[in-house]
């Protein structure tokens, strides 16, 4: 019997792929750590809530045509579930609520979305300070509105569509802030009028969202402050100075409840690195990916990368990439349409990217703004560590527990590399090491045996030191 091919994420990448395995009799099996399929992008109130925001930006038909798959009888869906250890390149180890398991697979596709990218300015910890990807999710997935006056700040596409969602919502958004200047993104936009004319359409929806309720919209500015006592009421805009940093000169303070912050996204990279899969730093797709080949796998054989998880590209690059993956896997010729498809909008979210990029890099942080959110750690503390002189940020990781928390570094180890000058490489970056989540200490036991024999770090870090 044909072991399942396994799906690692239950986005639009993963069920575009499930969706062709499936018409072609193939077993799958899909894991996702969240209740229902959609990912982020398509992501549903809970089937209990009677509620429905039938105005916000979801392409409802397309969700609709995709998740027809998860009621496939070869279907197999593993909610509310995460991987968190490659016990061999086709043998997973994975963990809920209900209790772990394994599965072999016949491969494997890792469609793991992005996360957010944190930009640390002072105040960024305060209450009334949320992430871009935390208020999609409260609005989407709660139906949460925020109240009070609403800020959106950032940099990257993400700043258009958290706004829209909000005002479709109903939130009262004063004010949209992006770091880039217009002049620098208008090639790119004047690109996609003709190899990605439906998403540029789609932005032109969300800037008309904001001109219908007279949301001003402001470029080349940043954050520089958020402020308050005991819940946000001020914060501190400035134009970006040649240095990526605030300019002193030119600041702005406005009244604010809530401020929203999306400094573009990067890859959730961290199961390709998992398998052993080999990594490359890649600007244009906005950070740490997977090396692929043509049919979009991965340097370990039948293992699959696609979707934001192997590069940011939205949603439609995501779905092009999951039809393109099955085909593999099925070892069948990838259609002409969608290699031409996909040829066409992956050019296209390369160029955005590196639009939308900064050189030098934005940075708002000052020597006594918080790093390390789960470690208190702040900027001063980390820059006057003798370990720093290493250049290593798994060094530092040793050092001052920078990266220990929670959230494994996920949130402060990209900003840290930047803000500290040091390398964000794979030879001086932290194992991505099982498990890949925080588990209880009884899951992890009753599979005691799918964590590998730990490999050394660097040598270094085992020498002694101040």
């Amino acid at each position: 019997m044909t072991a399942p091919v396994v799906i690692i994420g239950a986005g639009p990448a993963g069920l575009a792929c499930a969706s062709v395995l499936a018409q072609a009799g193939r077993d799958i099996v899909i894991i996702d750590e969240n209740q229902q399929a959609g990912g982020q992008y398509y992501r549903q109130l809970p089937r209990t809530f009677s509620a429905d925001f039938r105005n916000l930006p979801h392409d409802r038909q397309g969700f609709a045509a995709l998740a027809q798959v998860m009621d496939h009888p070869n279907v197999r869906f593993l909610r509310a579930n995460t991987l968190w250890a490659a016990v061999s390149p086709h043998r997973i180890a994975f963990a809920g609520k209900d209790g772990s398991g394994r599965l072999d697979a016949s491969a494997v596709v890792l469609a793991t979305g992005a996360q957010d990218m944190p930009m640390p300015f002072p105040g960024w910890t305060f209450p009334g300070v949320i992430s871009s990807g935390g208020c999609l999710n409260l609005i989407k997935g709660q139906g949460l509105i925020p109240e009070g006056r609403v800020v959106v700040a950032g940099n990257g596409p993400l700043v258009l569509v958290t706004a829209a969602t909000l005002i479709r919502a109903g939130a009262n958004v004063v004010r949209v802030i992006e770091a880039q200047r217009a002049t620098r993104l208008l090639p790119a936009v004047a690109s996609g009028l003709r190899s990605a004319p439906g998403i540029v359409r789609q932005a032109l929806g969300y800037r008309i969202s904001m001109l219908a309720k007279r949301v001003p919209l402001h470029f080349g500015q940043i954050i520089a402050a958020a402020e308050g006592e005991h819940e946000l009421r001020n914060i501190t805009i400035a134009k970006v100075g040649p240095d990526g940093r605030p300019d002193e000169n030119a600041r702005l303070g406005i009244a604010a409840d809530i401020l929203v912050t999306g400094y573009g996204l990067i890859p959730g990279s961290e199961p390709a690195r998992l398998f052993g899969c080999r990594m490359r730093m890649e600007p244009a797709l906005n950070g740490a990916v997977p090396e692929r080949s043509s049919t979009l796998e991965t340097s370990v054989p039948g293992v699959y990368a696609i979707g934001d998880g192997a590069g940011i590209g939205g949603v439609k690059v995501a779905i092009a990439e999951g039809r393109i993956a099955a085909h593999a896997i099925l070892g069948q010729d990838i259609p002409a349409q969608h290699i031409r498809t996909y040829a066409r909008l992956d050019g296209f979210r390369r160029r955005l990217n590196l639009a939308y990029l900064h050189d030098p890099p934005l940075t708002a942080a000052t020597p006594d703004t918080v790093i390390c959110r789960c470690e208190a750690l702040r900027l001063a503390e980390l820059q006057a560590h003798p370990r720093i002189e290493t250049g290593s940020l798994n060094v530092l990781k040793t050092a001052t527990r920078l990266g220990m928390g929670r959230c494994q570094g996920r949130n402060c180890l990209p900003s840290a590399a930047t803000l500290l000058g040091l390398p964000d490489d794979f030879a001086t970056r932290p194992r991505v090491r099982p498990p890949l989540r925080p588990l209880p200490l009884q899951q992890i036991a009753a599979d005691r045996d799918a964590l590998p024999v730990p490999e050394p770090d660097e040598p270094q870090i085992h020498q002694t030191g101040e």
